[in-house]
């Protein structure tokens, strides 16, 4: 059963000092634009690349999906100057259970910010939103995000195979994080 209440984004940034996951601003619009393009975002995503049209319709396609219900799209910002660094969302696959799925700007790899970013939206989720699970997917050569997953205590539950954007297939795999863990 899939979700369809509405969502209220975070009164104040979800932060830890470092980063600061907030809702999406207009300011926002030319790095996660700039982002889409990155070769290493592009190889484990099949989302186009954003171009001038999915510009416009940005901001009114992330307030769309919180009052849906459907998912809960947050910017990963600096937590001092507030420039975005990268990119995080809560896909929501029932009223008890979301995905996590992020992405760091290339000139902002290797400081942790994932780690910290997943660490945020997965407390949320399961003490604000009082989901019973979030889950994060991987794609089994990619390294790092496997790494974040780890970091974070989610627990490996198993594999699952779907299309890749080359018409071939691609293995995820599954991790949890139930509500009595600490993300």
């Amino acid at each position: 059963m899939v979700r369809t209440r509405p969502i209220e984004p975070p009164a104040t940034p979800l932060t830890d000092g470092t980063v600061a996951l907030r809702p999406r601003r207009e300011s926002d619009i030319e790095a996660i634009a700039a982002a889409s393009h990155d070769p290493e975002i592009r190889r484990w995503l099949d989302d186009e690349p954003m171009d001038v049209q999915a510009r416009h319709g940005w901001l009114a396609r992330g307030e769309e999906m919180w009052r849906s219900g459907k998912a809960a799209p947050l910017v990963i910002a600096d937590a001092v100057t507030d420039e975005p660094v990268g990119s995080i969302n809560l896909q929501f696959r029932s009223d008890a259970m979301a995905t996590v799925a992020y992405g760091v700007f290339p000139q902002c790899r290797g400081r942790g910010i994932a780690p910290r970013a997943v660490r945020l939206l997965a407390r949320w989720a399961l003490f604000e939103l009082r989901l019973e699970r979030v889950i994060l997917e991987a794609d089994e050569g990619n390294a790092a995000s496997i790494r974040v997953a780890e970091k974070r205590r989610f627990h490996r539950v198993g594999t699952r195979t779907e299309p890749a954007g080359d018409g071939g297939q691609r293995v995820l795999v599954v991790f949890a994080l139930p509500e009595s863990a600490e993300g």
